[in-house]
């Protein structure tokens, strides 16, 4: 028998796993993450044999080994490296601007890190200014966690509090 693990936080579950819904998706998760949601009815509306075609799950295929290949991370400091590759060639954000074809305001706040640039900028930024913003992403960076427990709800979503 295996053991399961938590679809939020991936830890192993001790004993029978707690079926909570968080918006409207129904997880198996441990006793500590079972406050995030509210307890799964156990009562469908509608009998599982006339659920609609529409409704139908699907099988889906495993990805291949090397989904993770084509991710980049963005590197933290991008604002200030930005902003020092700029002033070292002696332009100003209107002229980098006018040379990217991107407003100045925009690279403003990206060099104040107000706002991430989106992979277009990201590239006329690193091809104007020769530098690099992103790291590659491999899976083990992805998986953040011991063993190879996989991705879990937890590794890619903030969870709100009430």
């Amino acid at each position: 028998m295996t053991e399961k693990q938590c679809e939020i936080c991936g830890a192993e579950i001790a004993g029978l796993p707690q079926r909570i819904v968080i918006d409207g998706s129904a997880l198996e998760v441990c006793k500590g993450c079972a406050r995030f949601g509210k307890p799964e009815d156990k009562w469908s509306p509608v009998p599982k044999k006339m659920v609609p075609v529409a409704r139908a799950f699907t099988v889906r295929r495993p990805r291949p080994r090397d989904h993770f290949k084509d991710l980049v991370e963005l590197d933290p400091e991008f604002g200030r490296k930005i902003r020092e590759a700029r002033e070292s060639l002696n332009l100003t954000p209107e002229e980098l601007g006018a040379r990217i074809k991107e407003k100045a305001a925009l690279l403003k706040k990206i060099e104040r890190d107000d706002i991430s640039p989106e992979d277009e900028v990201r590239k006329k930024l690193e091809k104007e200014l020769k530098i690099k913003l992103t790291d590659q992403v491999n899976e083990a960076k992805v998986k953040s966690g011991s063993r190879s427990r996989g991705l879990t709800l937890g590794d890619i979503a903030s969870i709100k509090r009430k």
